[in-house]
């Protein structure tokens, strides 16, 4: 208890409550289009995903004022396989802000992970106050994140999405363009693409769990990517509008990607390539991937093509290839291990081509491009 507040965790019959709460502190939850409820959708999320969920709420007699959660995910680590949890939404109703809910919900939060053996945890946000408090104790990410954008048309994007300076943004994205366009004029990549195939696919077959295999030996972080975790990830209709593809030569998957298209903004549909990896000395694959995803985008016209990369991957140079520049907008992504610091001094060795984060590692994409500085 908090004065007269309960904290507790999530009971069964808790979810509409919990819905309705997350739709009017967030002007609408989850912000993207769905295909299905946004009470279906919170289901898949935190009942029916892989691994399970924590979920911590705050009662006023009957009426629910806060909620938090935490999604349970295995991240490899080194050379070892870890539970770990990602912290996903946070909610306090407006009426019962400033009255230590949110810290009481975080602290039982915090002793039902480390009673389930959660070991690391790690979140996004872009809110200044949370950054701000959070940052005394919580690390990040000890590698850039970049934000890659792919803009075919400057003028069509500051239409419809008006940033401060355009004028100099416009003639600055049209300069580093002709200069990536140089650099690929000049430095072309070598390319074993003619035997390679991409498929669109509805769910990743059991061969997916064998690319898992040859791929996690070669990273010291990256979120474990089975079969199971990534149907569940992008192949559950619920989840949202995810087109999953697959690159093959001879019958062998070397790769796949998660394409996205988020429509919350009906005149002006974002795209995004949430999720792509291939065996790491195939990045001819990756490259055939990453350029079949533009050619979709086009298809279906989608002026802005979001990427995320680790800054030094060598993704990031196959993106520049292809058109991509970087968007300047940081990713403030904490991370705090639970019951030792080992994994934590581990991540801080790890070499930027060893380690693995995309969109698909976060439950958010959002809306709109933030004004680049």
């Amino acid at each position: 208890m908090i004065g007269d507040y309960e904290i507790r965790p999530y009971r069964p019959g808790d979810e509409s409550d919990i819905v309705e709460l997350l739709q009017l502190v967030f002007d609408g939850w989850p912000r993207f289009n769905l295909n299905c409820s946004s009470l279906d959708h919170w289901r898949w999320k935190y009942l029916d995903n892989s691994i399970g969920g924590l979920i911590v709420v705050g009662m006023s007699g009957e009426k629910m004022v806060g909620c938090h959660h935490r999604l349970l995910i295995r991240i490899k680590i080194g050379e070892n396989s870890y539970l770990c949890s990602y912290g996903g939404d946070l909610a306090v109703h407006p009426d019962f802000r400033r009255k230590g809910i949110r810290n009481g919900i975080r602290e039982l939060l915090n002793k039902l992970s480390s009673a389930a053996g959660v070991r690391f945890s790690y979140f996004l946000t872009d809110n200044p106050i949370v950054i701000k408090s959070i940052s005394r104790s919580w690390p990040q990410f000890p590698h850039s994140i970049l934000n890659m954008v792919r803009i075919r048309d400057i003028n069509e994007h500051l239409q419809n999405l008006p940033l401060k300076n355009a004028w100099m943004v416009k003639h600055g994205f049209y300069a580093v363009k002709l200069v990536n366009n140089l650099k690929h004029y000049i430095s072309k990549p070598k390319s074993r693409a003619n035997g390679l195939v991409v498929h669109q696919v509805e769910r990743f077959d059991k061969r997916i769990d064998t690319l898992w295999m040859d791929i996690s030996d070669q990273y010291d972080f990256i979120i474990e990517r089975n079969r199971e975790y990534l149907n569940w990830r992008y192949g559950d209709h619920r989840a949202g509008n995810f087109v999953l593809k697959i690159v093959e030569e001879a019958g062998q998957i070397l790769g796949y990607s998660v394409l996205n298209v988020n429509g919350y903004l009906p005149h002006y549909p974002v795209g995004f390539i949430v999720d792509l990896l291939t065996i790491p000395d195939r990045l001819d694959a990756a490259n055939m991937l990453m350029r079949d995803a533009i050619d979709y985008f086009n298809d279906i016209d989608v002026n802005i093509i979001n990427y995320q990369v680790i800054k030094n991957h060598p993704y990031e140079r196959i993106a520049n290839k292809n058109g991509f520049l970087n968007s300047r907008i940081k990713t403030p992504l904490f991370f705090r291990t639970i019951s030792s610091k080992d994994e934590l001094n581990t991540l801080q060795t790890i070499q930027e081509n060893r380690a693995y984060m995309c969109w698909g590692d976060y439950d958010i994409l959002p809306i709109r491009i933030p004004n680049q500085t």
